[in-house]
């Protein structure tokens, strides 16, 4: 069922709407100028962050490129790698135990050099490679990767991305070592205008290592390096190919922050050239981690939101209840009203127009009462003569019918009998006839049936077992007078009379759920079905009227003073079949003292 809400309830949420709406578009939208300024100083920042990490990878090589001078810091040295005047002096195993000597003493300098090796140019003299590391036999300088490129160039110094060092240990234990290398030509030292041999230096990551740690210690954003072609040369956790392939799409050239989707999120990725070495770092962040970032901003004003709803309800319950108090209490006075009291005022109504309402209605009540009490006055007098002619109608058939069995039982028994019969319908007329109230107690109502047993059972000469049943607890209660006649009378006359054989006829007068309940039964002639369904159309109107037309009037006549006396939900119930008897039920208030039957007596004149 659709839930109808109150004008209170109605005048809180439109309040809170008008309220709440404001803010949340207010603080929705603040909420998102943040998170986007945020964004872009976390972007700039990370950009920042991803040259000066460039600029430093890019010093470090310059250093390294200045190591790789060594060897022109000593003439003696380069005659030696050269094969000058100095060195023919000295026999080759001299020569490459110094020259040795000297490659591990600038090896124990830097940490990060993991070899150094020395190659003769071919067709300058016996070729020689010298190398603090194991070399496979049959090595030559034209085999190397670099050579054929950096042999025939101006380049002075060639740089070589990461790859597997050419001199290797026998034995190595876990994953396969990686370097870097920087070769350098190496001029005679006669004359700086031929080359004599290339020195190549290889270097570990370890420098790149320390570099990168400080970078991604301050998670602001993950960083790695990669180089020209795709290769990832160092990163502190593993890299999802999806942002290897991500980042292979993105503008090469382009130094700004670029946005791309991973794992269905927005990232923000970052990359700048490191120089020489073909290399680039690459710096990225999720935008969820920046606006992780902010959720501390976001709860604030969460919390701001909430209290001011708050206050907003407190207010808008106040500020409605002033406004609809002096409704809810013209309400109560209209409920008043429908219960009959027209007695209302109401105190210093409001100046406005509720208050104009308020007074107009109070005065409306009022006139209404003076026309209900001249109402009252001339439904009095209706009444008065409809329970009359009720009366009326009832006595005298009852009357005639017994006068006329007496009238055959004197002809035919001059006994005592005769006398009882008298005295009997004696006591029934002084009953029917006794001034003084529309009410009697169900102690008279029960001698009242008995003597009209008495009669009827001399009338009919025993042909009907009639039972009557009254609850001990109730014969001090009250009923109205004639209400149970009618519907015996009924029994006998329209079911038994007709009936061929012995008939029965039981009264049961009992209480059920703080009710009286009258039961009428006989096992006669029954009620046709049609004159059933008048009957029950008849019983059932929402306004009775008396019965003149004769036929069943008695039933018609005690549902109308039912309806009179007491209303809903008090009323009468038949139940009929032909041949098969008819059950009258009435059910009737319990009334118990004298006050209570003034007080239905005094609603019935009031109609």
């Amino acid at each position: 069922m659709k839930r109808i809400l109150a004008f209170k309830q109605k005048l809180v949420l439109t309040y809170v709407i008008f309220i709440v709406l404001p803010m949340s578009v207010l603080g929705l939208g603040a909420y998102r100028l943040y998170s986007q300024a945020m964004e872009q100083k976390v972007s700039d920042f990370v950009q920042q962050v991803a040259v000066s990490t460039s600029s430093n990878i890019e010093m470090y090589i310059r250093e390294l490129e200045q190591f790789t001078l060594m060897p022109y810091y000593n003439r003696e040295l380069q005659d030696m790698l050269t094969s000058g005047a100095a060195a023919e002096e000295l026999s080759d195993a001299d020569i490459k135990q110094t020259l040795e000597q000297n490659f591990s003493f600038w090896q124990s300098q830097r940490g990060s050099i993991e070899n150094i090796t020395y190659f003769s140019k071919p067709g300058e003299g016996t070729r020689r490679i010298y190398s603090l590391g194991y070399l496979l036999p049959g090595l030559a300088v034209e085999q190397m990767p670099w050579y054929a490129a950096f042999n025939d160039s101006d380049a002075l110094v060639a740089a070589l991305s990461l790859h597997r060092p050419e001199a290797n240990q026998l034995v190595q234990d876990g994953e396969p070592l990686q370097v870097f290398s920087l070769v350098r030509k190496i001029y005679y030292s006669s004359t700086l205008l031929r080359t004599a041999g290339y020195f190549q230096v290889d270097f570990t990551l370890e420098d790149i290592e320390r570099i990168m740690s400080r970078v991604n210690k301050e998670k602001n954003g993950s960083f790695f390096v990669i180089d020209q072609d795709g290769q990832i040369v160092y990163a502190d956790d593993p890299v999802k190919p999806e942002l290897l392939s991500s980042v292979a799409g993105l503008d090469a050239d382009s130094s700004g922050p670029q946005t791309i989707s991973l794992d269905n999120k927005k990232t923000i990725v970052v990359q700048h050239p490191v120089g020489k070495m073909g290399w680039t770092v690459i710096g990225y962040v999720p935008v969820s981690r920046i606006v992780s970032g902010i959720a501390s901003v976001r709860n604030s004003m969460l919390l701001i939101g909430t209290v001011c709803i708050a206050i907003a309800l407190v207010v808008s319950a106040g500020i409605s209840y002033r406004m609809t108090k002096p409704i809810y209490r013209l309400i109560s006075l209209i409920k008043r009203v429908e219960r009959e009291d027209f007695e209302i005022e109401y105190d210093n109504p409001p100046r406005n127009e509720l208050g104009q309402l308020i007074r107009s209605f109070i005065r409306m009540s009022r006139r209404l009462d003076e026309t209900i009490r001249h109402l009252y006055q001339a439904e009095i007098i209706r009444k008065e003569s409809e329970l009359q002619a009720l009366k009326s109608q009832i006595n005298p058939h009852f009357l005639f019918n017994t006068l006329e069995t007496i009238k055959m039982r004197a002809e035919l028994d001059e006994a005592d009998g005769t006398v009882d019969m008298i005295t009997a319908l004696g006591k029934l007329v002084r009953s029917s006839l006794r001034p003084g109230g529309d009410f009697i107690t169900l102690q008279d109502e029960k001698s009242y049936l008995i003597n009209y047993f008495f009669i009827q059972e001399n009338r009919y000469g025993g042909r009907f077992d009639i039972a009557l049943h009254v609850e001990e607890a109730l014969l001090t209660g009250y009923i109205p007078k004639l209400l149970v006649q009618p519907l015996v009378e009924n029994a006998f006359y329209h079911g038994l009379e007709m009936k061929p054989g012995k008939g029965k006829l039981n009264v049961s007068i009992t209480a059920e759920s703080g009710a009286v309940k009258v039961l009428v039964a006989d096992d006669g002639l029954g009620i046709t079905a049609d004159r059933l369904m008048e009957l029950r159309r008849r019983i059932g109107a929402e306004i009775l009227k008396p019965q003149h037309d004769g036929g069943s009037i008695g039933l018609v006549n005690v549902a109308a003073r039912i309806q009179l006396y007491f209303g809903p939900p008090y009323s009468m119930r038949i139940d009929s079949r032909p041949g098969g008897g008819t059950e009258v039920v009435l059910l009737l208030p319990l009334i118990v003292s004298e006050s209570e039957v003034e007080r239905y007596v005094s609603g019935y004149h009031r109609g």
